[in-house]
C-alpha cells in the first residue's frame, strides 16, 4: 500500500509515492488531515538539500584529503566507485507540525482509540504525508470545538509557549518579542494571555501590521527604533524579559535584545542567531541568557520521544506532550488566534507551489503560515480569501454551534455602530469601551430625548444625533445596531433591527417574556446576522482564567455565588415587571450565565426560596436563594439580597473542584488554592466590557472569537425565566 509524500530533493520539492508506515510498538497510525508548512524551517531545508551537491562535498578540505588516501590505497577505480556511490542524493522528509484522525495503534498505546481527532509533532515524523506514524509522546487529542486545520499548529504553539515558560514572565511585566513570524505571534499572544504586556518588533512591516490586527503593540523595525520606544512605553524600566524569534546569522539581533532588558531581565534565544554576545552588555545588567529547546522537555531524549518513557508531572510539569495539549487548550478558549496566520491552503498536489511560493512576498508581507489539506479532510478558506469562512463558537459541555450570521465584507475597512439608548450604563461603560476598541466607527445615537442624544454624541464624537430608531435601521453605514434601552423595548427594537439585516448587539436581558425567545433566535437565524446579548461577564479575564483551571480539574463543581446587589429606590423602573421585569430577569441573568459558562454544563433543575415580602425594605425578589442543579453532578448555591451594606463588595464566588478552590472576589482578584494556574490581582474591576466588544470586532471579521453562541444565549435565558418562577414560587 502506498501513499503520497513530500519530498526535497535537490532543492526542489516534488511529491512522490512511498509506502505506508505501520503501526509500530508506542506509534499511532494517523490519517492526516492538515499540516502546517511554516516559511522559515521549510525554506531553511529546501536551500538546504539545494547547497548539498556532490560538488559542494568534493571541494571541502577533508573530502580532498581523503579522495587522496583512497587514490593511494585503491587507485582511481576505488575513487570513481566512491563517486558513483554519491551521485544519487539522499531525499528529506520534511514537516513537523500535523494533525488528523487515529486508524490504528501499536503496541502499548491504549488511550487513543481509532477515531480520535489528534494533534502531532515531531520532525521525521510528523511529515507531509498522507499517512504518518508518530510516537505516543508526540501525539495529543484536540480538544472539541478546535478545527484540525489550527490544531496542526499545535508543534509550532509548543515551542513558542516554551520559550514563554523560560522567560518566567510575570503577571503585569513588559515582554518584547523580536521577530513576529509563526512562532513570534503565537509567542506574543502567549504571553498576552499569560497577562504581559508585549511589544513587537519585525523587520517586515506586513507581519507587524498582523500582530497589530492580532491585538498586539508591534512596530516595523525600518520606522521604529526599539531602543527608544521600549523605555518609552515602560517608562524608563526596559523589558522584563526579551524573546528572539528572528533568524539572523550575525550577533546583532542578540546584542540588540540585551539592550532591550532591564537591569537582572531575562533573554530568551528562540530562533537561529548569532551568539557572539558583547560580554559588558550582560555584565553590567547582570542578564540571564537562556536557550529554549524546541517543544519542551523530552526533545531529543529518545527514551522519551520514542520509547515513550514520560517523565513524572511531579518532577517535570511541561513535558513537549503536556505543551502541546497547554497551546490546544489556549486555542479552545480563544487566548490565540492562529487562523489570521494562515496565507494558504493548498492540496497535497500543491505542495511544489507552495515551497516556491516561500519567497514571494504575499499581499501585505511574506508568508507565514501555509497549511497543506489532505484528501477527505474539508475544504479551508485562508483569511485573505474572497470567500467568508464563518467560524464555530464554543458551547457549555464542548459543544459546537455553528455561527449563523455572515461575517462582514473582507473590505469594510470599519464597524460601523449605531447605538440606540443613552443612559448612564451607555455613557459610563459601553460608548468609552467602543471608543477605544479598534476597528469600530461611531455613526450614531439615538435617544428619547433629543437633548441627551445631541449632547451624547458631541461628546463621543458620534456624527449623528438621532431620535428615531428607523434613522439608524436606514443607515447604510451602520453595520451594527447596539441596543441600550430600557428592558421592555429589548425584544422589538432587536427583531426590527434584524428585519432590517443588521447585526445586533442587545443589553441584557434580550427579551421579559419567555415566549418571545424562541422567535427572538429564529429572526437572527433567518437574517444570518449576529445577535450578541450582554452577559460581559463570561469576557472577563478573570472568568476567563477561572474556567481555564476548571477545566483542567476532574469531578463536579460546588459554587456559592453571593451578589450584594443593594436597594433600589422605591418605584425604580427595574422593579417595574412591565418595563423592567424586575431584579432576577433584569440582572439575575447575568450570574446564571457565568455559572453556566465556568460549569460547562446545562442546567437541570432549580430551587428557590425568597425573604417574605415587607411591603417597604424586603421585596421577594431583591432577597432569595437558589440551588441550581446541573447536567454534570454539579451544584450552585445563589444567594441575591438588596438588603446589604453597600461598602461591601457586590459580587463573591467561590468555587470547589477536583481538590482545588477558587475565590472571584468582585471580579478584581481571582485566588487559585491548591490548583493549576496561579492567582490574579487586576489594578483595577474588569467585568469583561472592553473584551466583549473585541470579541464581537473579531466574530463580525469572521475571525476566531469567543462571541457568545445563540445556544448560549438561549440557556442563559431560559435558566434566568426558570429562576423568577422558582422565586415566585410557579413551576
Amino acid at each position: 500500500m502506498t501513499m503520497k509524500q513530500v519530498l526535497l530533493l535537490g532543492g526542489k520539492a516534488v511529491v512522490e509515492e512511498v509506502p505506508v508506515p505501520a503501526a509500530e510498538a508506542g506509534r499511532v497510525l494517523v490519517r492526516t488531515a492538515y499540516s502546517v508548512l511554516s516559511a522559515g524551517t521549510e525554506r531553511s531545508a529546501l536551500r538546504a538539500t539545494g547547497e548539498s551537491s556532490l560538488l559542494r562535498d568534493a571541494v571541502q578540505p577533508g573530502r580532498i584529503r581523503r579522495a587522496f588516501e583512497i587514490l593511494k590505497e585503491e587507485g582511481p577505480g576505488g575513487v570513481l566507485e566512491r563517486l558513483r556511490a554519491r551521485e544519487e542524493p539522499s531525499a528529506l522528509a520534511p514537516g513537523y507540525a500535523a494533525s488528523g484522525h487515529v486508524h490504528a495503534v501499536g503496541r502499548g498505546v491504549s488511550d487513543l482509540p481509532p477515531g480520535t481527532p489528534v494533534a502531532c509533532a515531531g520532525a521525521g515524523f510528523a511529515c507531509h504525508a498522507e499517512w504518518i506514524a508518530v510516537p505516543r509522546n508526540l501525539v495529543v487529542p484536540v480538544p472539541p470545538g478546535v478545527p484540525l486545520e489550527e490544531a496542526a499548529f499545535a508543534t509550532l504553539g509548543a515551542i513558542a509557549l516554551q520559550a514563554v515558560r523560560r522567560s518566567r514572565i510575570a503577571i503585569g511585566e513588559c515582554a518584547v518579542v523580536l521577530g513576529l513570524g509563526l512562532i513570534g505571534s503565537l509567542a506574543a499572544q502567549i504571553l498576552r494571555a499569560a497577562g504581559a504586556r508585549v511589544i513587537g518588533f519585525d523587520l517586515d512591516p506586513g507581519r507587524a501590521g498582523r500582530c497589530r490586527d492580532l491585538g498586539i503593540e508591534a512596530y516595523d523595525l525600518a520606522a521604529v527604533d526599539p531602543r527608544e520606544e521600549v523605555p518609552r512605553r515602560t517608562g524608563g524600566l526596559s523589558a522584563d524579559a526579551v524573546l528572539i524569534c528572528a533568524a539572523s546569522r550575525g550577533s546583532e539581533v542578540a546584542n540588540l535584545a540585551m539592550r532591550l532588558c532591564r537591569k537582572k531581565g531575562t533573554v530568551v534565544v528562540v530562533g537561529d542567531v548569532g551568539l557572539e554576545i558583547d560580554r559588558s552588555l550582560m555584565y553590567e545588567k547582570e542578564l540571564d541568557l537562556l536557550i529554549s529547546t524546541s517543544y519542551g522537555p523530552g526533545r531529543y531524549d529518545p527514551a522519551y520521544e520514542e520509547k515513550g518513557i514520560d517523565y513524572p508531572p511531579a518532577f517535570v510539569r511541561w513535558t513537549e506532550n503536556r505543551n502541546l495539549g497547554a497551546f490546544l487548550a489556549l486555542l479552545c478558549d480563544g487566548s490565540v488566534r492562529v487562523r489570521p496566520l494562515i496565507d494558504r491552503v493548498l492540496t497535497l498536489g500543491e505542495a511544489p507551489a507552495g515551497y516556491e511560493a516561500l519567497d514571494i512576498p504575499a499581499p501585505g508581507g511574506s508568508p507565514l503560515g501555509i497549511v497543506l489539506r489532505y484528501p477527505d479532510a474539508p475544504a479551508v478558506e485562508a483569511p485573505g480569501s474572497s470567500a467568508p469562512a464563518p467560524r464555530a463558537g464554543g458551547a457549555p459541555g464542548g459543544l459546537v454551534d455553528e455561527v449563523p450570521f455572515e461575517p462582514l465584507p473582507q473590505s469594510a475597512a470599519v464597524i460601523g455602530v449605531g447605538f440606540c439608548g443613552a443612559g448612564d450604563f451607555v455613557k459610563a461603560a459601553h460608548l468609552p469601551a467602543l471608543r477605544r476598541t479598534r476597528g469600530f466607527a461611531l455613526r450614531s445615537v439615538v435617544a428619547a430625548s433629543p437633548v441627551r442624544a445631541r449632547e451624547v454624541a458631541r461628546k463621543f464624537g458620534v456624527a449623528r444625533a438621532a431620535g428615531d430608531l428607523r434613522e439608524i435601521l436606514s443607515d447604510d453605514s451602520v453595520d451594527l445596531v447596539a441596543i441600550g434601552t430600557r428592558h421592555n423595548l429589548h425584544a422589538f427594537q432587536v427583531l426590527e433591527a434584524l428585519r432590517a439585516r443588521k447585526h445586533v448587539f442587545v443589553e441584557k436581558p434580550l427579551c421579559l417574556d419567555e415566549a418571545d425567545l424562541g422567535p427572538l433566535l429564529d429572526a437572527a437565524r433567518a437574517a444570518r446576522r449576529l445577535l450578541a446579548v450582554g452577559f460581559n461577564r463570561r469576557y472577563s479575564p478573570l472568568a476567563g482564567r477561572a474556567r481555564e483551571v476548571l477545566e483542567r480539574l476532574s469531578g463536579p463543581t460546588l459554587a456559592v455565588y453571593r451578589v450584594n446587589a443593594g436597594a433600589l429606590p422605591a418605584g425604580h423602573w427595574v422593579n417595574d415587571p412591565d418595563v423592567g421585569g424586575g431584579r432576577i430577569v433584569g440582572e439575575c441573568c447575568h450570574f446564571l450565565d457565568l455559572l453556566l459558562f465556568l460549569t460547562g454544563e446545562r442546567l437541570e433543575g432549580i430551587e428557590a426560596r425568597a425573604l417574605p415580602s415587607d411591603g417597604a425594605r424586603v421585596i421577594a425578589s431583591d432577597s432569595f436563594a437558589a440551588l441550581l442543579d446541573f447536567s454534570g453532578g454539579s451544584r450552585a448555591v445563589l444567594a441575591y439580597t438588596g438588603l446589604g451594606d453597600p461598602g461591601l463588595a457586590k459580587e463573591r464566588l467561590e468555587i470547589f473542584k477536583g481538590g482545588a478552590s477558587l475565590v472571584l472576589d468582585d471580579f478584581r482578584r481571582l485566588s487559585v488554592h491548591g490548583g493549576p494556574g496561579g492567582s490574579i490581582e487586576l489594578a483595577a474591576q474588569d467585568k469583561g466590557i472592553a473584551s466583549m466588544w473585541e470579541e464581537i470586532g473579531r466574530a463580525l471579521r469572521g475571525g476566531t472569537s469567543r462571541i457568545i453562541t445563540p445556544r448560549e444565549v438561549e440557556a442563559a435565558m431560559r435558566a434566568t425565566f426558570r429562576l423568577d418562577r422558582a422565586v415566585r414560587g410557579e413551576r
